[in-house]
């Protein structure tokens, strides 16, 4: 049993090399325009998105982190994130950074809102 075990736990890892991907967080959708500052509440934000992947606090404002992150072995690795800072129960100001290039192209060609 230890050596099927043992055989078992040396074929995943070695997939998961040979795939050369690991992720990280959940994938969100990158439509970020229902987002007002100064007016969506952190219930909105829960209920579009879940929970976050990881809180901090920024100059003093805590802070809310989404994010999607797949780490390749071979080839560029991208990254997805939608940070909130609070003030009280509203969206003080938020950012979002994407190296995928479905957002990319879209941040691009895209106005400022």
């Amino acid at each position: 049993m230890k050596q099927f075990l043992k055989i078992t736990s040396g074929l995943i890892v070695a997939g998961t090399l040979l795939s050369g991907c690991i992720t990280r967080g959940e994938n969100f959708s990158s439509n970020y325009e229902w987002v007002q500052e100064k007016q969506t509440r952190k219930s909105e934000v829960l209920k579009a998105l879940g929970k976050p992947y990881s809180v901090g606090y920024s100059s003093g404002k805590p802070t809310w982190t989404y994010g999607y992150y797949k780490f390749r072995l071979f080839g560029q690795s991208q990254t997805k994130e939608l940070k909130f800072y609070w003030s009280e129960d509203k969206v003080s100001s938020f950012s979002f950074n994407s190296s995928f290039r479905e957002d990319r192209n879209n941040v691009l060609m895209t106005p400022s809102r």
